[in-house]
This record gives C-alpha cells, sequence and structure tokens, in this order.
C-alpha cells in the first residue's frame, strides 16, 4: 500500500517524503476509495509544514467528488484558493462534474463561469461537461448556448465527444430535426462518426419514430467500417418492438444470430416486452424459453409485463411458468433495490 510505503521512507535516512510523494499517495488513496485516510494524510501535511500544491488539491477534490461529497470538495477548493494555490482547468472540471451528476446545474454553472474571473481558460473537456449536464436535465436550450460558445470563446472545437453528448440530448429531448442536422455539421467540420455517434443516432431516430431514416444508417454501418454487434442490432429491435413492428424485429433477431453475435440478457428483455406489449404471446413463450435456457433473467419491466399478461386469456402455460419460477428472486431482488433506494 502506497502510505506503508510513504511511512517507511519516513523512518529512513534518506529521501523524506515532500509534497509529490503525500500527492501521489493521497490520489492512491483516493482512488482506492480511502477518502478518510486521504484526508488525515491531508491534514498531516500541514502538521510537518509540508505544503499542498495544486496537484494534492485536485487529487483530493477528485476522490471528495467520486463520493459525490460536493459540499466538503467546494470547502477544499476554497481553503485551496485562501492559500493562494490557484486551481486549474482540471480542478474546475472535477467539480464541475460533481455537480452536474448531482443534477445542481445552477452551482455547477456558477463553478464553471468562476474559471475566467480567474484567468483560467475552459477547455474542451469542461464545456462538454456542463453540455452534458445540461442534457440530462433536458435543459437543451442552455446546452446548445454553450455549444455554440465554443468557438467564440477561445477558438475551442468541440470534438466527438461533445458532438455525440448534443446528439443524445436533443433525441431525448424531441428535437429530431436538429440532431440530424448537427450529424450533418459534425462531419462536414471534418470529424469522423464513431461508434457511439451510431448508437445515439439509431436510438434517437427509434425513439422519434423516424424508422426509415435509422434503417438507412444501420444498413451503412458496414460501409463506414462499422460492423452491426450486439447493441446496435438491440437498438434497433427495441425501436421495431416500440413501433408495432414484431415480424422486423424478429427478422432482426433471426439476422443477428446468424451472423455469429449471441443476443445477451437485455436484448432478449427487449424482445420478450415487445411481444408481451403487443399480445404476441407465443412468440414471448419462445424468447422466454431461450432466454430461461441461456440463464438469462427479466428485468423490472419485463417482469411486470409478465404480472400483467397473467390477466389475459390468452397467454399460454409457458408465460405462466416463467413467471411462477422468476417470481420469487425478482420480487427479492426488487425489494432490495428499494431498500437500498435504487
Amino acid at each position: 500500500m502506497a502510505i506503508e510505503l510513504l511511512r517507511v521512507m519516513e523512518k529512513g535516512r534518506g529521501c523524506k517524503p515532500d509534497t509529490p510523494i503525500y500527492s501521489m499517495v493521497i490520489d492512491s488513496l483516493c482512488k482506492d476509495k480511502m477518502i478518510d485516510s486521504a484526508l488525515k494524510l491531508f491534514d498531516e501535511m500541514s502538521e510537518k509544514d509540508i505544503t499542498p500544491n495544486v496537484v494534492t488539491y485536485t487529487a483530493l477534490i477528485c476522490g471528495l467528488c467520486n463520493w459525490s461529497l460536493w459540499r466538503d470538495a467546494k470547502m477544499i477548493l476554497k481553503k485551496m484558493i485562501d492559500h493562494k494555490i490557484y486551481p486549474d482547468v482540471l480542478t474546475f472540471s472535477t467539480l464541475v462534474d460533481a455537480l452536474c451528476k448531482e443534477g445542481r446545474m445552477g452551482e455547477a454553472r456558477n463553478v464553471f463561469d468562476s474559471m475566467a474571473s480567474m484567468n483560467i481558460a475552459p477547455d474542451v473537456r469542461s464545456y462538454s461537461i456542463l453540455i452534458n449536464g445540461y442534457c440530462k436535465k433536458k435543459k437543451i436550450d442552455e446546452a446548445m448556448h454553450m455549444f455554440r460558445e465554443m468557438p467564440r470563446k477561445g477558438l475551442l472545437k468541440p470534438n466527438i465527444v461533445t458532438y455525440n453528448t448534443v446528439l443524445q440530448g436533443l433525441f431525448r429531448g424531441g428535437r429530431c430535426s436538429e440532431a440530424l442536422e448537427i450529424f450533418e455539421e459534425l462531419q462536414a467540420v471534418g470529424l469522423k462518426p464513431d461508434f457511439y455517434t451510431y448508437c445515439n443516432m439509431l436510438d434517437g431516430l427509434c425513439r422519434t419514430k423516424n424508422l426509415d431514416q435509422a434503417r438507412i444508417i444501420f444498413s451503412d454501418l458496414a460501409s463506414k467500417g462499422l460492423e452491426p454487434n450486439v447493441v446496435t442490432y438491440t437498438i434497433m429491435i427495441k425501436g421495431c418492438c416500440q413501433n408495432g413492428l414484431l415480424d422486423e424485429a424478429q427478422d432482426l433477431f433471426q439476422r443477428m444470430e446468424e451472423a455469429n453475435l449471441s443476443p445477451n440478457e437485455i436484448t432478449y428483455n427487449v424482445i420478450v416486452r415487445g411481444n408481451l406489449k403487443w399480445g404476441k404471446y407465443e412468440a414471448a413463450s419462445k424468447f422466454l424459453e431461450e432466454m430461461d435456457a441461456k440463464g438469462f433473467s427479466p428485468d423490472a419491466v419485463t417482469f411486470e409485463l409478465l404480472l400483467d399478461s397473467l390477466d389475459v386469456k390468452e397467454h399460454n402455460s409457458t408465460v405462466l411458468k416463467m413467471f411462477q419460477k422468476w417470481a420469487p428472486s425478482t420480487l427479492n431482488k426488487n425489494q432490495r433495490d428499494k431498500e437500498l433506494g435504487m
């Protein structure tokens, strides 16, 4: 353990632990989720007249943020500035990210804006973090404002991560036409769509009932150097199921297996849900049996549909049998999740 090495160094006659050593150990403790030990070591530095630097403070702030201890992280940031040790863009980005994950967008924006008051220029990552936070809260106008501000502030160019974030946000906000424009724009500025870009496009187009365009993009994947995989097939199967296109969903499922791609637990849950939702109990039973044979289990949504289907006369014995088999473990898991606040 890093802290044991530090103690050995203290007892030796050679090099004594200094700020870089303490910073390294604090960072290691934070990454190992030993935040209390990291805080104690940080306090120890003051007792031994060892001055923390920006690396030390940033490591500690990052560790606190990873535990959602953003209030403590803000206190450490204040202490850092009070001691005239000025944070860098990484320090600020870490805190902005933590606040965004907590949904505290007002505070996240205040921390982001405070960079300018300290003559620290936000980078592409810090903008992307804030844009992602706004998108998660469905504040799409604010996200787009920040996105368009990037080139005007410091000549920053959004990267593919930024574009992917904006694409997902626009689709989830129901702004399909804008998302399609962004997809064209990112290619026009010389960026190459990656796997996540295409997943966002397929998922977004399916969500907004633009299946024709989703089919075109899906069929073009191979020509773009991206062979369809379990994830992309599952997105398309889900889109078909949501729109009642069960024959097409089953055809995609079959094509997936013919391509030597094994459907995973998510794929099975998606196609079982689709068939149950639209009253196709024979097909649902077939996939339920396959699902069971492969050791997969229904998620909470699938289980609820199974439960609902028991009230329908057309359900068959397989649906009942699978419900009876999975009921104890699923109900126990749901109760545990409820107790844990999940």
